[in-house]
């Protein structure tokens, strides 16, 4: 029973934060393009998530989607440098190291296994 809630947890508090978001609005001074590119990019990860749980991908579609969310992160430092916001900007650039050293060892991690094979 508590393996099942702290698999299931993740999903029902971002969906909790979703509903949310939609109940008390956005506030007037956010920029409804950042809307929309965030809900982007948290939907590629919140897809690659489920997809990595759920699903057994294949060594393609785990690269595949990484590299999609790390062209989302370019998307969002573009426009946070567009609309000259910081924390954005910061944001963006922290998620794209990130998500790209983590594309990096994915792909080393894969060039190990078929050597050994």
């Amino acid at each position: 029973m508590l393996n099942f809630f702290n698999k299931y947890s993740k999903y029902v508090v971002l969906l909790i934060f979703i509903f949310e978001i939609i109940y008390f609005g956005i506030p007037d001074y956010v920029q409804p393009v950042f809307v929309y590119v965030y809900l982007l990019f948290f939907g590629l990860a919140y897809l690659f998530a489920i997809i990595q749980d759920f699903f057994n991908p294949s060594e393609k579609t785990d690269i595949l989607l990484r590299v999609v969310i790390i062209i989302s992160s370019l998307v969002i430092m573009i426009t946070s440098i567009y609309y000259k916001s910081t924390f954005s900007l910061i944001f963006s650039m922290i998620m794209f190291m990130a998500i790209s050293f983590s594309l990096y060892l994915a792909i080393k991690q894969n060039k190990t296994n078929k050597q050994q094979d």
